[in-house]
Formats: structure tokens, C-alpha cells, sequence
């Protein structure tokens, strides 16, 4: 069989440096943060939280789980993603543990003197379950930082098409959404998960957990980056695959 296709095999075998090469490239380039001169204007706003059109409790079923949502103050927030937490990922115990399966994806955003001071970029930010980390490297990073500028939001989607934006959005992406911030709970337990009502909190129980009805992209970060990194992907499995099988 490897007499029969000697061409393809020559080909591969060009293909897969270059591939490999692009792909270790790309995996790093797709999740750079914008410069601040590519932040979107509305950005430099806060997130509105008001009390008008706040509907009753109602009940969400999810992979026949049924929770009890409790509305708290209606919702709208502008902010770029700095990192981000998807709940159905392998890492992920404390979801499955908990049944839940309302809460998609863990966000967390900066917004206003953050983004306009273009701070960010000396900084490292990373997610775990259900918290946001940051640093910076110096003290002179921290003074010019605002931690009222930043939140970790826990998000549940209202239907498929929301969840479908939440579940592409990455680091760099620049976004709006609007909903309710909500406690929640398996129907009938005794426990629910709160929502923080104020941006000047920090530790336990600081995350804001959202009920999303609108998620907006504003700008998408590194779109052509995450194209060739998936492109790059593809042709480094096919090019193996025709070395090993040709």
C-alpha cells in the first residue's frame, strides 16, 4: 500500500513541519488580548443593574434537572474577556458533582479605567470552576488597576441560541449581555447559589451569576488566529494519518 501513493506520502511529509509549526504559532496567538486602541467604546461604561422588569421566580429544566430561579436585579454588562471557564470541561468535577447543568461557562470580564488605561496587557488572568485569578508584576501595575473593574460571571443561558454565544465566546472577545442576576437551586433543596449585587466585593460569594438572555459579540478577538489554528489542526492529523496508513 505505500508503493500505491508515493505522492501523497512526499506531500504529507512537506505538509507536516509546516502544519506543526502553525500550530504551535497559533495555539499561543488566538488568545492574545486586543491593544487598547481596539477596545470597543462601550466598554469604558459600567454593567447597568436596576430593579425595573424583574419577573417572579420561575423554574429551568436541564438534562431533566429541574432548578428554581430566582431574579434579583435586572442586568446588562459590557467587558472584555480576559479568561474563562467552560463548565462541561474534563477538569471540571464540581458541576457534574452538583448537577448542575444551568451554569454553561464562567466569565471573567474587565471593563472601564481597566480597559481604557490598557493595564491588562502587563497582567496574567486565569479561571478554575468558580473563580477568576489575576496578577500583575509589580506594585505599579497594581496601583493603576481597578478591582471594581473586573468580575467573574457565572453564566446560564435562557435558551439554545444563547448558549450557543456563550459557549463560543473566548479570551480577547469583547461582548455585552443582559439578563438577571439570580440566585438558583435544584427544585425543592434547601441550598442555592447567590449572585454578588455589588461590584466592590471580593472572595467567596463575590461572582456575579447571570441570567442570560442576550449575548452580543462586539468585537471578536483574533479571529484569523483561531481559524488557522483549527485549519492547521486538521492538516496536521490528515498528514499523519496518510504517513501511517499509506
Amino acid at each position: 500500500m505505500r508503493d500505491k501513493a508515493p505522492g501523497l506520502r512526499r506531500l504529507a511529509k512537506v505538509i507536516l513541519p509546516i502544519a506543526a509549526l502553525a500550530v504551535v504559532i497559533s495555539f499561543f496567538m488566538r488568545n492574545r488580548l486586543p491593544d487598547k486602541g481596539l477596545i470597543h467604546e462601550s466598554l469604558l461604561q459600567s454593567p447597568i443593574q436596576t430593579e425595573d422588569d424583574v419577573p417572579e421566580p420561575f423554574e429551568v429544566t436541564r438534562k431533566d434537572v429541574t432548578y428554581t430561579v430566582t431574579p434579583l436585579f435586572s442586568y446588562e454588562l459590557w467587558g472584555m474577556i480576559v479568561s474563562y471557564h467552560d463548565s462541561a470541561s474534563f477538569i471540571d468535577v464540581s458541576h457534574k458533582l452538583w448537577n448542575d447543568y444551568l451554569n454553561v461557562k464562567d466569565v471573567c470580564v474587565i471593563w472601564g479605567k481597566n480597559v481604557e488605561t490598557g493595564v491588562y496587557k502587563r497582567m496574567t488572568f486565569r479561571n478554575r470552576d468558580f473563580t477568576c485569578f489575576y496578577r500583575y508584576p509589580d506594585s505599579e501595575t497594581g496601583r493603576i488597576f481597578t478591582e471594581n473593574c473586573l468580575s467573574n460571571n457565572h453564566l446560564l443561558p435562557a435558551d439554545p441560541l444563547v448558549a450557543a454565544a456563550v459557549r463560543k465566546a473566548r479570551k480577547g472577545d469583547q461582548v455585552r449581555f443582559k439578563g438577571w442576576l439570580v440566585s438558583y437551586g435544584q427544585k425543592g433543596a434547601p441550598y442555592s447559589r447567590g449572585s454578588s449585587t455589588v461590584r466592590n466585593d471580593r472572595g467567596n460569594g463575590a461572582c456575579e451569576v447571570v441570567y442570560v438572555t442576550e449575548f452580543e459579540f462586539l468585537r471578536e478577538a483574533n479571529a484569523a488566529w483561531r481559524t488557522l489554528y483549527k485549519l492547521s489542526l486538521a492538516l496536521v492529523v490528515l498528514s499523519l494519518a496518510t504517513l501511517s496508513f499509506l
